[in-house]
């Protein structure tokens, strides 16, 4: 960037050239800056060009390759081996779309002079300028082919490519130069003012010329030609499109910051209700919605006004529990849900309204909808009587009669789970999932609420796949039973059954196409178990896991699947992508969610995730859209030039007497319980953790960190796996955006701290929505939130030595409370 300067200029205005950079000043002064309408709109190159080498340049010039696509050969394979029909591309859209895809990564047209063609040929040409279309007729004898046949011509710099259409077969030819230009490198290091930064920082940015003619475009085409098939994924050097999000659950209390103008911002800890339980069921619903699965049968709302009316239920107790005039589609499409509206909670039945199910007159008759037959035959057991006690409450949702007796057996527990009233609630059919299908979250609640002898429900579920009576609805019998939002079906049923629907016996396929999300951190629901210590965690004797990655069952961070992105059916060609999501959901955790696609247009996107934020809206969740680099680290790849991290240290002197934090410990557990200091630090003031893929093992490892509204981030850094690094103070040069930089300077002294980023992908028409009211100059909450945890983390009026102080009184109570419990049970003290 060049300074602005003043200089004396006798010709002004000559140059069109300046006149578009300069702005007069004075008589004979101009001033000379930085032109920033160009470099805010870069120039755009004509979409065609007529230039294309001679044969004699190609053939001494340029490497030539070539390869040839059959899409109607590859597609027959892949659309059937597909859990979910998907119409295949033809041959002449396959063609179109690699065309496109070069189009969109740079590549121009080539038109030239169109030869001349046979009178009695029986194609027409296959554009107006665009294309070479060869149309001659194959013989003088013979009638004239009808296949198709079509030519495009495409460069970029000294690149060309050559794509052939004749019938069937598509023919791709690239041309590369023999002697490509060396590429070129530039270290560009500068000082850069970012706002709410005290001064101007280091940073630096890597300028390199890309080598066009190492893209694998042979691995895109078999991507658009398979449709985006498993087989040939993604990659990162394909440049694909990715939007990267957040799913967090709303949180009132910055309600009491903004609305009513609390002082401190550290407040997220004073919430009593735990509210794990709700935010799974709404999960679960919003998950339920946006694969378009649907279920009925009546339930009662959570936390609904009346309480003698059942709502339409989206539970379904399956196929078999549907009216005798709502047949079975046939469609190879999943069964939509009928309104864009969901309901205000996920449904429930309490104890409350239970006995409506069993009224003579309500306003919605379950019963009434069953057909006897049906059941029957899918079920030929469903009369049998399981062993039951009288039950004295329930609140899983489910509808029940009773409670089952501390004797019941495995096979008289299975018969209540297929009851078609009330058992486990199924999905309806819809393809690739088999019929009378489940959750494993609604069976773990089911079982939870009927068992009185101790059971673990999971342990059960176990036990009834070895037994093999459910299965995981792939058809895969080595897939245990995970808890969460993942699919299994009853695989004692009648085959003969005209309803009866088998399962894919593909898990890799099953798995491509339908969301499946394990849930850790609230096994409580659905088992009895201890409290959870209110002692914090870096007090504690053992310290919990940081990361669910820790003790999931499935030891990956990311899943892919198989995403429909044009869900209204707008665009006049195929769109699809992926969406990438973690395969853990836990409350107090960041959710991520990854849209990737590379043949869908940019307004078909906006309206499928514009649907999702509606629904997360719906189901008290709000979807956040975040940057794929939200701290945008000095001198790491990719970093975002005009933005950076700010550095806020962390005071660790406030004990009293000088002592050292965590000295009752052992020295090696310490790095980890100051790690945990800072994330219960963060916690007070509204951040969740952000789960990431661990990338490098040589790397510092990160623990990022994202808050409630969306709107910030927050990071801490080790120097290794097992220990806390402490980052070099800003001095001089090396100021707050080389806090976490390489540098070998090893006299520089060290902080702790944490680096915290702003979100610039909020709107900002929400930004400012955050304005607190009767603040002085409209402050607002994300700058009071930044001043207030800089005067937390200094100890600014006690308040860091008076959280310390807060926690070990926390722990002295724990440990006396179980002092006394351990008394009481002593038989000599009875």
């Amino acid at each position: 960037m060049k300074p602005i300067v003043e200089t004396d200029h006798s010709n002004f205005g000559s140059s069109p050239l300046e006149a578009t950079t300069t702005e007069a000043v004075g008589k004979g002064k101009i001033i000379i800056g930085v032109d920033w309408k160009s470099l805010s709109i870069p120039a755009c190159l004509p979409i065609t060009t007529d230039y294309f080498p001679d044969k004699r340049s190609l053939h001494n010039d340029y490497v030539i390759s070539d390869y040839t696509l059959l899409p109607d050969d590859v597609n027959l394979d892949y659309a059937t081996s597909r859990a979910v029909y998907r119409k295949p591309l033809s041959t002449e859209e396959v063609c179109k779309e690699i065309v496109s895809q070069r189009l969109a990564q740079g590549f121009q047209l080539i038109v030239v002079e169109e030869k001349p063609t046979n009178s009695n040929s029986c194609c027409s040409a296959g554009g107006s300028g665009c294309a070479v279309t060869s149309n001659q007729s194959t013989s003088a004898v013979l009638p004239p082919s009808c296949e198709t046949k079509k030519e495009y011509l495409l460069s970029i710099g000294r690149i060309f490519h050559k794509i052939s259409l004749s019938g069937s077969v598509i023919t791709v030819t690239g041309y590369r130069p023999r002697h490509p230009y060396p590429p070129i490198n530039v270290d560009y290091r500068y000082r850069f003012h970012a706002p709410q930064h005290e001064t101007y920082e280091i940073s630096g940015v890597n300028f390199t010329t890309e080598k066009l003619e190492n893209f694998n475009w042979n691995h895109m085409d078999l991507y658009i030609c398979t449709r985006g098939d498993v087989d040939y994924p993604l990659m990162e050097s394909l440049k694909y499109w990715r939007f990267r999000m957040y799913l967090l659950p709303r949180d009132s209390l910055v309600n009491k910051i903004v609305s009513f103008g609390s002082p401190r911002c550290d407040i997220f800890t004073e919430a009593v209700v735990d509210n794990t339980e709700n935010q799974i069921e709404d999960f679960v619903r919003l998950i339920e919605n946006v694969s378009k699965l649907k279920r009925q049968i009546g339930r009662k709302a959570r936390d609904s006004p009346t309480t003698h009316s059942l709502t339409k239920r989206r539970h379904s107790t399956s196929i078999i529990s549907r009216p005798p005039n709502q047949g079975l589609t046939n469609s190879p499409f999943r069964e939509r849900v009928g309104s864009n509206r969901l309901p205000e909670k996920r449904p429930r039945i309490t104890e409350k309204n239970h006995n409506l199910l069993n009224a003579p007159q309500q306003s919605i008759n379950v019963r009434s909808k069953l057909d006897a037959s049906r059941i029957s035959r899918i079920f030929p057991g469903t009369d049998a009587a399981a062993a039951v006690v009288p039950r004295d409450d329930q609140d899983d949702g489910f509808p029940v009669d009773n409670k089952f007796s501390a004797n019941i057996t495995l096979a008289e527990i299975f018969e209540a789970m297929k009851h078609p009233l009330t058992g486990v609630g199924y999905f309806s059919q819809t393809q690739s999932l088999p019929s009378c299908t489940f959750v494993s979250y609604d069976a773990l609640m089911w079982l939870k609420a009927r068992l009185t002898n101790g059971r673990h429900p999971l342990d059960l579920l176990e036990a009834m796949r070895k037994e093999r009576m459910i299965c995981h609805a792939s058809g895969d019998w080595n897939q245990p039973v995970v808890p969460g939002f993942v699919f299994y079906y009853v695989v004692q049923q009648d085959k003969n059954a005209k309803d009866y629907a088998p399962p894919l016996n593909d898990y890799s396929a099953f798995v491509n196409e339908w969301l499946e999300i394990e849930f850790q951190g609230c096994s409580f629901l659905w088992h009895d178990e201890p409290a959870p210590s209110h002692v914090p965690n870096f007090l504690r004797n053992t310290t919990a896991p940081q990361s669910w990655t820790d003790y999931c069952k499935s030891k990956r961070v990311y899943r892919q699947s198989h995403l429909e992105i044009d869900v209204n059916q707008k665009s006049d060609r195929m769109e699809w992508g992926h969406v990438k999501h973690h395969t853990v959901m836990q409350p107090g955790f960041a959710f991520e969610l990854v849209v990737e696609w590379v043949t869908s247009s940019g307004p078909i996107v906006s309206d499928l995730i514009s649907g999702w934020m509606r629904k997360a809206n719906h189901c008290n969740y709000q979807l956040v859209s975040v940057p794929a680099d939200p701290m945008a680290e000095p001198f790491t790849k990719k970093s975002d030039p005009l933005r950076g991290p700010i550095f806020i240290p962390l005071c660790t002197t406030f004990l009293p007497n000088g002592a050292g934090l965590f000295e009752e410990f052992p020295e090696d557990s310490r790095s980890d319980r100051m790690l945990f200091l800072q994330e219960a630090i963060l916690a007070r003031f509204g951040f969740l953790p952000c789960v990431l893929e661990e990338t490098n093992k040589d790397l510092p490892k990160e623990y990022q960190y994202v808050h409630c509204t969306g709107n910030m981030f927050a990071l801490i850094r080790c120097a290794s796996n097992n220990y806390q690094v402490e980052s070099p103070s800003r001095q001089e040069a090396n100021v707050t955006r080389c806090v976490y930089g390489h540098t070998n300077n090893t006299n520089v002294p060290k902080k702790v701290g944490f680096l915290w980023a702003w979100n610039h992908m909020i709107p900002n028409k929400k930004w400012k929505a955050l304005t607190i009211n009767n603040s002085v100059e409209g402050e607002l909450f994300q700058l009071k939130m930044l001043k207030d945890f800089r005067e937390f983390c200094s100890n600014s009026d006690q308040r860091l030595a008076n959280f310390w102080a807060n926690c070990q009184e926390l722990k002295r109570k724990s440990l006396k409370f179980e002092y006394n419990n351990n008394n009481n049970d002593d038989p000599k003290n009875i």
